[in-house]
């Protein structure tokens, strides 16, 4: 079964973490430190939006988990990249990365796994746990324009499904798709990967039981899920397809 959050329900649940000006909003699953650690031999999606403050910085680490993020306001760097919105960044398990620097306007995020994973691993203080894991990092960047919030959005004239990580063999694969006002779109096939997040950054989409979904809401669809079909709003919907690789816990198991 597909599931599905609206950004606006989301946002209710916006909280600061170490009472500072840093705040994390859960969209999907638990954070680690609550609830029962979701059954390891399916995919489970974790979804969060990070805001951080100006010049505040994430130190470099690593997690056990394959992982997306998309920066979604603000600017900053991630490692060497510049970061700004519409960058995305995957990681595979044991691949480290960052540090995350805001920059003078503060800097959000929406970071996106398909599994549990117990927590950012901090460099150099956990690098002795990498080298086992040599063969299989795994990083790679990628850029689709983003406007800043609805009241810059130039909706579509055609439907279009454009790769931003062309697919590997292993499932991995990321697409930006625009739909026109109205019209609908049926997505790839997420039955050979590890599931999709379907990420809206302007307009929205419509959802059978959800109603309208605005920027920052979005769906999980799963491998047994198939494809999954999106309907525009009238103003149209800039949507990204987030497809994780086939899911390694539920192949181990």
């Amino acid at each position: 079964m597909v599931t599905a959050v609206a950004a606006e329900k989301a946002f209710l649940n916006r909280w600061s973490p170490h009472s500072n000006a840093n705040y994390r909003t859960q969209f999907m699953g638990e954070d680690r430190h609550k609830g029962e650690r979701p059954d390891p031999r399916r995919p489970s999606p974790i979804a969060y939006l990070v805001e951080q403050a100006p010049h505040t910085q994430l130190r470099a680490h690593f997690h056990e988990a394959d992982q997306f993020q998309i920066f979604v306001t603000g600017a900053g760097r991630i490692g060497a990249h510049d970061a700004d919105p519409g960058l995305g960044h995957f990681v595979g398990p044991y691949s480290g990365y960052g540090p995350i620097v805001a920059g003078d306007t503060g800097l959000a995020y929406m970071t996106l796994r398909n599994a549990y994973d117990p927590g950012a691993q901090w460099l150099p203080d956990h690098v002795e746990k990498l080298r086992p894991h040599r063969e299989s990092r795994r990083e790679i960047t990628f850029h689709t324009p983003s406007p800043t919030d609805n009241c810059e959005w130039a909706p579509p004239s055609a439907a279009t499904l454009s790769p931003l990580i062309d697919p590997k063999a292993d499932g991995l694969a990321a697409w930006s798709c625009l739909v026109p006002g109205g019209q609908s779109l049926r997505g790839p096939s997420a039955a050979d990967s590890g599931g999709q997040f379907w990420l809206v950054m302007a307009g929205a989409l419509i959802d059978p039981e959800h109603g309208a979904l605005d920027r920052l809401s979005m769906a999980f669809v799963r491998p047994e899920d198939g494809s999954y079909t999106v309907q525009a709003i009238d103003s149209g919907l800039h949507v990204l397809v987030l497809q994780f690789p086939r899911y390694r816990q539920a192949e181990a198991a």
